[in-house]
């Protein structure tokens, strides 16, 4: 079944997050914990007798939802949760979803894509995109963004890629 989730299962949610992300692409615990207070941030899971097996995390901009973190616990992978959470999101609202990938370098963030795409999303891999820094310190990461919109012009994505550092980020954007 998938649900809303509050703080009540922010444990098993920063569990998975912990298990499925490298430490550069989340907040430290408490960060993490208080974007539960935040109105624009919302997290839905797929919770199987009581437990959380994968969720989807993402910001309502506004114009456009920002896709945050998806993940599944590592004994549920593979069976298409992630799949329906992307379905389920899409149908609360027509605006549009956007996210965050890894490039194209390795056989895992080829398939990812791949995955996105067959859910009928598009790689924006012509603009250059680096998500914003969790931590003091850290280097930039080069990403890029996909999108349920394919027809989406370099001003626009721009516009969008400043809404998800002033909101998301809190920085501002550099490149």
């Amino acid at each position: 079944m998938i649900q809303k989730l509050d703080k009540r299962w922010f444990g098993e949610m920063f569990a998975i997050m912990c298990e499925a992300f490298p430490e550069s692409e989340y907040r430290m615990k408490q960060e993490q914990y208080r974007l539960f207070e935040l109105s624009q941030y919302e997290v839905f899971g797929v919770v199987e007798q009581g437990q959380l097996c994968a969720f989807l995390a993402a910001w309502d901009l506004g114009c456009v939802r920002f896709g945050e973190h998806l993940a599944t616990l590592h004994t549920m992978r593979n069976h298409g949760l992630g799949a329906k959470l992307f379905r389920f999101y899409e149908q609360l609202s027509a605006t549009p979803l956007v996210f965050e990938v890894e490039l194209p370098e390795t056989e895992l963030a080829k398939r990812r894509i791949g995955f996105y795409e067959r859910l009928g999303y598009h790689y924006y891999g012509d603009i250059p995109y680096f998500q914003g820094s969790f931590h003091a310190g850290q280097e930039r990461l080069a990403l890029r963004l996909m999108m349920n919109d394919a027809h989406v012009e370099r001003t626009e994505m721009d516009r969008i890629i400043d809404l998800i550092y002033q909101n998301v980020y809190h920085q501002d954007r550099d490149f």
